[in-house]
């Protein structure tokens, strides 16, 4: 740049932050100085995992670094509230299903508990049925028959039309011959 107010027009270089420095090595050798640190640091980054990310627990250690405050691990709410069903889920499902206003936080909740609880209810009353048929694999007719054996879920379930179910199977007694009321009659 130039500076201003100098009666001399030529360009002078900046401020100089490191006297000692400039006066031992020429500007070309600081460059080049800059360059092999910054090779360094980039060096020294990439050996440690730091590239893209902030260091973790054992680099901070390294580096000589005190730890900050450990941040909790994310849970969610299926696994605060013991389920393997989405709870998450179920609540965007609900409040995107217009069933009411609002909807409370742990209607979600419940909801998954219910759902969770009633199909493995009927995943077990169908895999007995399986095993039951010597099958391993459960297929519609076995989730017919596990639901239709059980008082409550056939109650439950009962306007309900399973795909591939069949009916119950049902041993229907041979009808009386007639011919023997006839020779009854006779005696």
């Amino acid at each position: 740049f130039q500076s201003k107010g100098c009666e001399n027009t030529e360009t002078t270089m900046a401020p100089n932050y490191y006297p000692r420095l400039s006066r031992k090595y020429s500007q070309r050798a600081l460059a080049v100085m800059i360059c092999a640190l910054v090779v360094v640091i980039v060096a020294v980054c990439t050996t440690l995992g730091l590239e893209g990310s902030t260091p973790t627990r054992n680099q901070h250690q390294i580096l000589g670094q005190e730890t900050k405050t450990k941040k909790r691990a994310h849970k969610s709410r299926s696994s605060r509230a013991g389920l393997s069903f989405p709870v998450g889920r179920i609540a965007s499902k609900l409040r995107k299903g217009n069933y009411g206003e609002r909807i409370s936080t742990s209607a979600a909740v419940m909801m998954a508990a219910v759902t969770e609880y009633l199909t493995a209810e009927v995943l077990e009353l169908a895999g007995n049925a399986a095993t039951v048929a010597r099958k391993s694999r459960i297929i519609p007719r076995h989730i017919f028959l596990g639901v239709q054996t059980d008082e409550e879920l056939s109650k439950y379930m009962d306007n309900i039309i399973f795909h591939q179910g069949g009916v119950l199977p049902q041993v229907i007694a041979p009808p009386k011959s007639k011919k023997k009321k006839v020779d009854d009659a006779a005696k």
